[in-house]
């Protein structure tokens, strides 16, 4: 090969990272009225980190998977980009949580998720090229963390909302299996398995926020 020969870049899907920008600006948009309407106290902060947290994973993504970076630049962007993921699961759990939980329950729960989600992020950081089913596999270990609270849950928050939780996490699992098998393929340089995967994770998010809504408007 000629030296200043360069191997192409990798050509992305075109619709790669456009689900999660456009879910960027409709979480912004569902947010902010809804903090509004927590007043103060433990409430509004555990809206606010939320809020935060949601907001931080979708705008990381965005900027990951919008942007062709050189491969030094990428590996930083991926290792925020699996870090934001953590924060997302520890960040959906912390307001249902404060409003759906007794006091210790709400923090045994919250020890552990964001212990978990700070393990998670160190993993991130220092063996981020893990095999994607090792991560997806983590990312279903965290997210179920919240199973043996569903009965509580239940009681408190009214079954409804309990079932959303589920439904809201199988929804995620199937995007964390999606992720790990590559599949299904489609149409790989318009919309591939990563494109199902994050419309998999917006849908996700959507159901997890009625949830929070609820909490929110009924305490």
């Amino acid at each position: 090969m000629h030296p200043e020969q360069k191997i192409p870049a990798k050509v992305k899907p075109r619709l790669r990272g456009h689900f999660h920008q456009g879910m960027f600006f409709i979480a912004l948009g569902a947010l902010i009225p809804l903090a509004l309407n927590c007043g103060t106290g433990p409430k509004l902060f555990a809206v606010l980190v939320y809020g935060v947290c949601a907001l931080t994973m979708l705008g990381i993504s965005t900027i990951y998977h919008r942007v062709t970076w050189n491969p030094e630049q990428r590996l930083l962007w991926k290792k925020l980009d699996h870090c934001g993921i953590y924060l997302m699961i520890a960040g959906t759990f912390t307001p249902v949580a404060v409003l759906g939980l007794n006091e210790e329950s709400a923090l045994k729960l919250l020890l552990t998720i964001w212990g978990v989600a700070f393990l998670g992020i160190v993993q991130s950081i220092f063996f981020v090229n893990v095999p994607k089913y090792i991560s997806s596999m983590l990312y279903l270990i965290a997210g179920y963390l919240i199973l043996p609270y569903i009965s509580e849950l239940s009681h408190n928050i009214g079954m409804a909302n309990s079932v959303l939780i589920i439904v809201g996490g199988v929804v995620y699992s199937l995007g964390a299996i999606s992720y790990a098998l590559k599949r299904p393929k489609f149409r790989p340089e318009i919309f591939g398995y990563h494109e199902f995967f994050h419309l998999l994770i917006n849908a996700g998010a959507i159901i997890h926020f009625i949830v929070v809504q609820s909490l929110v408007n009924s305490k």
